[in-house]
This record gives C-alpha cells, structure tokens and sequence, in this order.
C-alpha cells in the first residue's frame, strides 16, 4: 500500500496478493458480525486471489468469484486446484457492472475494498442489487473519508507519494478528487448511495487501521480504538445492506 496504513482495507496490493491473515480475517470478520456468512450462492466481486473468497467458502453451498485481471483469476485457480473448494468455486473474467449471472441468484454479495476503485459504480450496484436475491445481502468494506491519511497514497502531479505527505487530505474534498485516483466515503454518503440503488442498510461499522507490519502491541491497541467513539476516524467501513424481500 503506497501510504502505508493497512485499512483492514482499501489497497489493490491487498487483492493482487494473497492479503495478510490479518488483514482478511479482520474484514470478513466485520461482515460476518452483521450478518452471518451462510446460505446456498455467493459471489465475490474483484476478489482479487482470492483470500476472502476462500475465507467465505465454507458458508455456502456454490461460490462464484469474479475478477478482470487473468493473473488474479490464475491465482485464485491455482489456490483452490486439487482442494475441496475446487467444485464449488466458480472463478470467471467479468466486470461488476456486466454481470453474467441470473437475477435473483444469490444469497450475498461481497466486494471488498473494491468500490472506492470502479469506474462505473452506479452500474456496478446496479447489477450487484439485480443479481440478488429478496432478502440477500450486500457486504463491503471501503475507505471512510474521516480517517485523515488517503490510504492509497497521494498523486502529486504524475508522482504518488506517501499519505503522510498530505494529512487531512481526504477532509477536503476538491483537493482529494484531484490528488487522489481513488473515492472515499461518510458513512452517510454510502448510506445514500446504497439506498439510491434499492438496498437497506443493515449495519456499518468501522475499521481501525490493521497495521500488518507493525510492532505486535500496535494492532492490539488500534483494535480497542474500534470500541470508542475514536472509531469513526477509522481507515475503513463494513457495510452490510439488504435487498428488500418481496
């Protein structure tokens, strides 16, 4: 990550790898509190190598996991190959707001640390909220504009530099849109941007910086943060939203 701060999010280093086990569990623990990870379809939006992918299998009955960088979908093949995940997870090159898939399918849709990244986001849960079922769920996890670093870097002209180079950076929004590649959220933007695509928000939470390659004391302590009111300065939100049953 180009700033340095892990988010328990927002980095495509984190989906080109194989993400930190603490990094991951951190996420999919997030969702699963608000809402457990169970049920017969899931997909997996820009799952990356499939770390929360694989994470996620044992809840449900068939996975299907989407990407459009070959390399990812090699690498999340070659996780799987000669394991039981093999036969029910289905790895396909597909775009998020293109999806290849029935409406109505499935149970929950993840995408994490994905959606600050997409070019067509309101295509994207366009398609994420037809292909799911009444009563199924979206979970995500994404950048929240309050933490004060930009947690992707800060582009100074054609250079990306540090985050610590802009502090407060993402507070100010103009200078964010044009020093910044990717978007960041308040809890109630991305409240109304789920709810302007049909999907009632169940829960959001907050994610202290994860912290993977600190000292082992530090991301104990930037996890107690997430139990004070500090927590709404965190590097990332999970969200969890639910399409309307019939």
């Amino acid at each position: 990550m180009s700033g340095g701060f892990g988010t328990g999010g927002a980095s495509h280093g984190s989906r080109g790898g194989s993400g930190s086990d603490r990094g991951v569990a951190k996420r999919v623990g997030a969702v699963t509190r608000q809402l457990p990870v169970r049920g017969d379809r899931l997909l997996d939006v820009c799952c990356g190598a499939g770390s929360h992918t694989v994470a996620l299998a044992p809840g449900y009955v068939r996975v299907d996991a989407i990407d459009t960088d070959p390399a990812l979908l090699d690498a999340i093949n070659g996780r799987i190959a000669g394991t039981e995940l093999e036969d029910r997870i289905g790895v396909h090159k597909m775009t998020p707001d293109s999806l290849a898939f029935d409406t109505n399918t499935f149970d929950r849709v993840t995408a994490f640390d994905v959606v600050e990244h997409l070019d067509d986001l309101d295509g994207a849960l366009a398609e994420i909220h037809r292909v799911l079922r009444p009563g199924g769920a979206f979970s995500l996890t994404t950048s929240n504009r309050w933490f004060p670093f930009e947690t992707h870097g800060v582009l100074w002209g054609v250079r990306r530099r540090p985050a610590v180079t802009a502090p407060f950076l993402p507070w100010v929004r103009p200078l964010h849109t044009r020093m910044s590649d990717t978007r960041s959220f308040s809890s109630q933007e991305l409240g109304r941007l789920l709810r302007g695509h049909g999907l009632r928000v169940r829960a959001i939470d907050y994610l202290m910086p994860s912290l993977d390659r600190r000292p082992p004391a530090l991301p104990s302590v930037s996890g107690a943060l997430e139990g004070t009111p500090l927590r709404v300065f965190g590097a990332g939100m999970a969200v969890t939203a639910v399409k309307p049953g019939l």
